[in-house]
């Protein structure tokens, strides 16, 4: 597979939980900025970076990011731009950047992941290997405590055995087959941490932006369980916060993945 994604790192691309305190100003810029030095450390694709005050877009550009700017004021506290993984806010950015489609992927990467690895978005493109595969995210383990944590996104896989990431250490392919928050909603144990970097074949995702957003959607947090009710094929590889890169993309062949 080669690819040439575009990942966008965006800022607020989630709903804030309104019981913490909003982050500061100056933890903001410091947190994207960052996140753009670590998606642009993996090597892969175009990075782009969504802003959504002067601040950000002004010390993005100092540190070489190529910047749009997204005004969050347009925008209700309930409209779906907003949603976890913000399907819509991100169509309408990459729209903007890349109107002849000349990128095949976009990648969707949040500025608050202090869990943020490199290598996450070369185990995104494994992912998206099959070519029935519209939508690809990622799955890690969940601890004891996250288990019971209705705030965190649990998933249930269907591991596929003939899918084997052997760049990464440990890691493996599956189809997604269920999200939910509360861990007793789901039918098996073999359960799931959803890591909330998505990435979109740009055909589905225009698909999935012109779909009525579902009550369960909202409940659960992200606009992937809107995918999946629309009968959309998710795949999702395994990854650990100290996983191993045996081959590194530029390995592989140049600036490109290909397996």
């Amino acid at each position: 597979m080669i690819f040439n994604p575009l990942i966008i790192v965006a800022s607020e691309l989630g709903i804030r939980d309104l019981s913490t305190e909003p982050p500061k100003p100056k933890e903001q810029v410091k947190a994207i900025v960052t996140a753009f030095k670590k998606v642009g450390d993996a090597g892969i694709g175009s990075v782009i970076v969504d802003g959504v005050t002067d601040d950000q877009i002004s010390e993005l550009q100092a540190n070489g990011a190529y910047t749009m700017k997204t005004d969050m004021s347009e925008f209700g506290k309930d409209h779906n731009y907003r949603s976890k993984s913000g399907a819509e806010r991100i169509a309408a950015t990459v729209n903007k950047f890349d109107r002849y489609y000349t990128h095949d992927i976009v990648v969707a990467v949040p500025d608050d992941m202090p869990e943020l690895k490199p290598y996450y978005m070369q185990a995104l493109m494994y992912a998206l290997s099959d070519s029935d595969v519209g939508i690809a995210t990622m799955v890690s383990p969940l601890t004891k405590e996250e288990r019971s944590n209705t705030e965190i996104v649990k998933a249930q896989v269907d591991w596929n055995s003939d899918r084997i990431v052997y760049p990464l250490e440990g890691s493996k392919v599956g189809t997604l087959r269920d999200i939910r928050r509360d861990i007793n909603n789901f039918d098996t144990d073999d359960i799931y941490k959803l890591v909330p970097i998505h990435a979109w074949r740009r055909g589905p995702l225009d698909r999935l932006i012109q779909l009525p957003p579902s009550d369960r959607e909202f409940d659960e947090g992200t606009d992937l369980v809107r995918a999946l009710d629309a009968g959309m094929r998710i795949d999702v590889t395994f990854v650990t916060d100290n996983m191993k890169v045996l081959i590194s993309p530029e390995e592989l062949i140049g600036d490109e993945i290909e397996g």
